[in-house]
């Protein structure tokens, strides 16, 4: 990234931050976490004494469908918004590409989505640490890992967004998101075919979205040891390979795209 490049992402960062707040996005997370709260306190005043993994269960499992929606709908708001508004005339009138222009929207959408992921698991810690229940060291790659995911699912939903209408683009990327790991288990179902069919599903299978491949909330909840560092390496690679090819795929749609 040059550093032209880098300075309208930061600019454009920043913009995207006073828009959070001023449309209450952050006010959405601290009311979950209000809730996350109060549901701790019901679970502290009967004592989860052998419950422990069904806290962490439930737990990690609201953070992740409230980090995925939230994601979601931030990066999907980011071009389609500006366009409506028609604001993106003026930033358009800038020396600023539409390439730029894309590439700072999704940073932006990562840098949200992230500190909102970032709030809800610094939460969701602070709430199993006041019930009793520690977690292991694997949560710091879960949290990791998780980032990564949301700036892939970020760059999905960035580039789908200039192909598709804001509700078709929203409702397909949460079908992707939450359905992944479905997709993938029946394609495995039919992975003991041979020949052709089974290198057409074996194709399929590497050309579909890996969401799932970001999460590793029930290796936390399970309290698997840390798993190899090379793994989150590989993982990372993924997520810049595929998040990157998004982003170009959206690019070459929106480099040509008439706005109006």
């Amino acid at each position: 990234m040059s550093e032209r490049t880098w300075q309208i992402t930061r600019a454009l960062a920043t913009a995207g931050a006073l828009e959070t707040l001023r449309r209450k996005d952050l006010y959405v997370v601290l009311i979950l976490a209000v809730l996350m709260v109060l549901g701790a306190s019901a679970f502290q005043f009967f004592g989860v004494k052998g419950l422990e993994i069904f806290v962490k269960d439930v737990a990690f499992t609201a953070v992740g469908i409230l980090t995925t929606v939230l994601t979601v709908l931030i990066a999907g708001r980011q071009l389609p918004e500006e366009m409506q508004r028609r604001t993106i005339y003026p930033l358009l009138a800038r020396p600023i590409t539409r390439g730029q222009l894309l590439v700072g929207k999704w940073f932006t959408a990562w840098l949200t989505a992230g500190f909102c992921f970032i709030m809800l698991a610094l939460l969701t810690l602070g709430l199993l640490r006041v019930l009793g229940i520690c977690l292991q060291p694997i949560f710091m790659q879960y949290v990791i890992l998780k980032l990564l995911g949301i700036g892939w699912l970020c760059a999905m939903v960035v580039a789908l967004s200039v192909y598709l209408t804001p509700s078709a683009n929203l409702t397909l990327c949460l079908i992707l998101a939450f359905g992944s790991g479905i997709f993938h288990r029946m394609l495995l179902m039919f992975h003991w075919e041979s020949g052709l069919e089974a290198f057409w599903l074996n194709l399929l299978y590497g050309l579909l979205p890996h969401y799932d491949f970001f999460d590793m909330s029930k290796k936390v909840v399970y309290d698997w040891a840390m798993v190899p560092w090379w793994v989150i390496g590989a993982m990372m690679g993924y997520a810049v390979l595929s998040g990157g090819a998004w982003l170009f795929i959206g690019w070459l749609r929106f480099r040509k795209q008439v706005i109006g």
